[in-house]
């Protein structure tokens, strides 16, 4: 993965690229993160402004966007904003949007993931299907809530409706949960009170659909994060796979480092690799300072949580024949913002120009001060 870091608009941009053997690129991320405060819709547009010029500087089609996903300080003012952003745009993506806000103190910060195969795109609704020249069919689901949530439905409940929806889209589409989700981002405005509902309803949807612990689970991130609908306990955004070039799917684990997460009760993967064409992806899930038994490691001290973390996903990396340099992005989410500036050194140490996000978004357990996930890619020719 080529990595670097270049000024546009007055912001320092990371930027990550996987090319192939004659250096065409195939997948390009990118973080923009504002540097100085600003009004909403001054920021949105400093941001656009920035990701255009980024665009031109490496000749990236607009076009080729596939993913964008919005950290806001208050999703509920910024949405009008947001969508904007987006109407202006003259391509579809995957539009992810939750209320995390940006450690920096601005009002929002995009990661943003282009891919150069992408030969048409489809929507409905809440659902994006991007299909590719490589024989594969990415399946983006964005901001999924339960309908009918109110004053006096709780986590568990809309949890169930959630994964209900996505399965009877999946179904529509000709494939499964079980069969093509490979990533979900499970998010919830008061996660201290509502994971433990979370976790029931996810737990019964996949015993119900055979995934288990002697199956397979999904790489998920389950994370404060506001929702934009004042009665919404959690929303859903997923990523799926289908078609003749997804290869084989392999789930990891690095257990002399981290539990089996059924040890705990909760279900899904530490990380999930798939072959897609010449290429290998790794999804890793949230990942925080735990050790072999499931206890937290280094309570109280973000900065050794934060070596302990990194640790962990170079055990993932290592377990799924990754290198730290296969690497393409993190999103850094910390319990208290105000850690940010003892965390980020030592992120930079370890990933160099790496695009990070770095956001205020509690983890499910109130010890870890700190989670990172991450995204990698290869060229099998590589491995």
């Amino acid at each position: 993965m080529e990595k670097g870091r270049i000024k546009l608009a007055g912001m320092a941009i990371p930027y990550a690229f996987l090319r192939d053997p004659v250096k065409r690129w195939t997948e390009f991320w990118y973080a923009i993160t504002p540097d100085c405060p600003q009004k909403i819709s001054e920021q949105i547009r400093a941001i656009e402004k920035a990701e255009s010029e980024l665009f031109k500087a490496f000749d990236i089609p607009a076009e080729s966007a596939a993913s964008k996903r919005f950290f806001s300080s208050d999703l509920l003012s910024h949405y009008d904003e947001l969508r904007g952003y987006k109407k202006r745009q003259p391509t579809d993506f995957f539009f992810s949007v939750t209320e995390q806000p940006p450690a920096l103190g601005v009002k929002t910060a995009l990661l943003g993931l282009c891919l150069n195969h992408v030969t048409a795109k489809h929507r409905d609704k809440e659902f994006l299907c991007l299909e590719t020249s490589i024989g594969v069919q990415h399946i983006f689901a964005e901001h999924l809530l339960d309908p009918d949530a109110n004053e006096h439905s709780d986590s568990e409940q809309q949890t169930a409706k959630i994964f209900r929806r996505l399965e009877e889209k999946l179904l529509a589409l000709g494939t499964s949960i079980q069969e093509s989700v490979l990533r979900t981002w499970i998010y919830a405005p008061h996660l201290d009170a509502d994971y433990p509902g979370i976790v029931k309803a996810r737990n019964a949807v996949f015993e119900a659909i055979n995934l288990r612990k002697d199956t397979h689970y999904i790489a998920s991130t389950g994370i404060q994060g506001g929702t934009g609908n004042r009665f919404a306990r959690v929303f859903m955004d997923a990523y799926a796979l289908t078609g003749s070039g997804r290869g084989i799917t392999r789930y990891i684990q690095a257990p002399e480092h981290m539990c089996p997460t059924n040890l705990y009760g909760v279900a899904f993967e530490r990380a999930t690799a798939v072959a897609v064409g010449p290429t290998d992806f790794l999804f890793i899930s949230g990942t925080a300072s735990i050790d072999k038994t499931g206890a937290i490691v280094h309570p109280g001290n973000v900065e050794k949580q934060t070596g302990r973390t990194l640790q962990n996903i170079s055990a993932l990396l290592d377990a799924a024949g990754f290198m730290r340099d296969d690497l393409s992005s993190f999103i850094v989410y910390l319990r208290d913002a105000a850690d940010y500036i003892f965390v980020r050194p030592h992120i930079e140490r370890y990933a160099g120009n790496l695009p990070v996000i770095y956001v205020k978004a509690p983890v499910c357990r109130p010890g870890w001060l700190i989670e990172i996930e991450a995204t990698a890619a290869r060229l099998r020719s590589q491995a």
